[in-house]
């Protein structure tokens, strides 16, 4: 079972379709036909997920209506990078600095999405990634509490917030299941704060869940600096 949103397997659909017919390799825009053809979609679908790809700068959309490969396309994509984590690997070394990891209280966005009632209490945890003293991401995890209620603090800072909550559950449980996707956005507030970006900046947001036995007991989101990420000197497909 697929825990991806439906909208967004269509989005890695289209985007594997236009990379199947060369809009990433210097070729022409493929056309309507072909990628109508090449994913299977209906007009509708077809026209949303196109939609969601300009919204992502993957894709840009003219002023008369035709789409295109941006000059600076967003090579980081889900068939190579499915996850945050291997975004780090291809980046090279970094260093992690846990800035919080507690008690908090779900926000209405983490309750609905955890199944829990409002302003419950949850386990939070904040770190911050940067590479030569310069941070370039940060990450803030929300958990179901009973799960990491006993964790020291000191456990986030060794080890990835999926593996401390997987060596957490009772022995022999299931592994977790995690869905993530990105999209690429302009910065706010925090970003300023925790990334030294000034307004308007691109950020690369990740974010997720964490399911254990078809349960979300985690959801995260991690906000990067695009260009301080892997979109420089990535090969072109």
């Amino acid at each position: 079972m697929s825990f991806v949103p439906l909208l967004l397997q269509n989005d890695q659909i289209l985007y594997d379709a236009l990379t199947q017919l060369g809009a990433f390799s210097g070729g022409r825009f493929p056309s309507w036909e072909d990628l109508l053809w090449e994913t299977g979609f209906s007009f509708h679908a077809l026209t949303h997920s196109m939609e969601r790809l300009c919204q992502s700068k993957i894709l840009k959309k003219e002023p008369n209506g035709a789409y295109s490969v941006p000059p600076r396309p967003l090579y980081l994509h889900y068939r190579e990078f499915r996850s945050f984590g291997q975004m780090i690997e291809y980046t090279g070394s970094h260093r992690v600095d846990l800035l919080f990891a507690g008690p908090a209280e779900a926000d209405a966005y983490t309750a609905e999405i955890l199944s829990i009632p409002p302003k419950e209490t949850i386990t939070r945890i904040l770190r911050l990634y940067s590479r030569d003293d310069i941070p370039f991401a940060y990450e803030e995890y929300d958990v179901l509490y009973p799960l990491l209620k006993k964790v020291p603090k000191a456990e986030f800072q060794k080890s990835s917030v999926m593996s401390v909550i997987q060596n957490n559950l009772p022995p022999g449980s299931q592994e977790l299941v995690q869905s993530q996707y990105f999209s690429m956005m302009p910065s706010y507030e925090k970003d300023q704060k925790y990334l030294h970006l000034p307004p308007g900046s691109n950020i690369l947001r990740f974010i997720g869940r964490i399911y254990f036995e078809k349960r979300p007991i985690c959801s995260f989101v991690i906000r990067a600096d695009a260009d301080q990420c892997a979109l420089k000197g990535h090969r072109k497909i």
